[in-house]
């Protein structure tokens, strides 16, 4: 084949030579079926000479020295749509399809995953409901309503009767009546002076009392034990003034940092020389989780 000489448009009657029909006519692209087969029958190939190799669907120019992929030749040869996607193709427009989206059908659908590269759609939940963790669900969750009922978590205890305190004695305080307990704090069969941390409530907790002396000019002073142990002195010392019935009401607060089967209790002590009391049908006494 000669070298390529370019473009012309032959006019009527005019006679082609050899030249004419190598450098005009055998410029277009050759197709052989593979690469061995374009050398053979190709054995001078010009400077941007094309052909065609069937086996790979291949398009080739000639540098001038050597045959070259053409650039018409892209590098993807197909589109196939792979996991969470759908759609795709090897030829024309390829549309691909995010599969995710098109499972939501209403607004405030979720995607939740089923397994290992799988997934399904959660359906949004009534009002008001909130998004829960269940293993026997296939997306491992649900929609749910949420506990009913107060957090609070405490109880207010009182004495039915007025409790002696010995002369120069630390006397634990005792309740044997409770308006409230809600996870089994307090007990009035047992240790009814002790206050104990429940499980899962580990942390910060309040004690607040207000305790009735029934004791005219008598001084009284209260200790707070944990675990059996002194803790601190309580809220100072209560000097019960002259008044009407002869009592007065100290007003007691304390925090603490505790751990579960912790306990706390309520000593109260006097020195008058004889036997004071503690008017504990008009005490009362709360201890209340404050949190972790």
């Amino acid at each position: 084949m000669a070298a390529g000489l370019g473009f012309k448009t032959f006019t009527s009657g005019e006679v082609l030579t050899a030249a004419d029909t190598n450098g005009y006519l055998m410029q277009g692209i050759l197709v052989f079926a593979t690469e061995a087969a374009r050398n053979s029958a190709i054995t001078s190939p010009q400077e941007g000479q094309f052909a065609f190799t069937k086996d790979t669907n291949s398009l080739w120019y000639y540098t001038g020295s050597a045959w070259a992929a053409s650039g018409a030749t892209g590098d993807i040869e197909g589109v196939t749509a792979g996991v969470g996607i759908s759609g795709g193709g090897t030829s024309g427009t390829v549309t691909v399809t995010n599969s995710m989206a098109t499972a939501i059908d209403a607004k405030g659908d979720l995607i939740g995953g089923t397994g290992a590269d799988a997934f399904s759609r959660l359906a949004v939940g009534a009002n008001d409901t909130v998004l829960t963790a269940d293993s026997a669900q296939a997306t491992g969750l649900k929609w749910a309503t949420p506990a009913s009922g107060s957090t609070y978590v405490g109880c207010s205890v009182s004495n039915s009767a007025s409790q002696n305190v010995a002369d120069n004695t630390e006397t634990i305080m005792t309740f044997d009546t409770e308006q409230w307990d809600t996870n089994t704090i307090h007990s009035t069969a047992s240790n009814t002076g002790r206050f104990t941390v429940p499980s899962g409530y580990a942390g910060k907790w309040q004690l607040a009392a207000d305790i009735n002396t029934g004791n005219n000019g008598v001084s009284t002073e209260f200790f707070i034990y944990i675990n059996g142990a002194y803790f601190i002195t309580g809220f100072g010392q209560v000097v019960v003034l002259q008044n009407a019935r002869g009592t007065a009401m100290a007003t007691l607060t304390m925090e603490f940092n505790l751990s579960v089967a912790d306990y706390v209790e309520i000593k109260a002590w006097q020195n008058s020389g004889g036997t004071a009391q503690v008017r504990g049908q008009y005490s009362r006494v709360f201890f209340s989780y404050i949190g972790a």
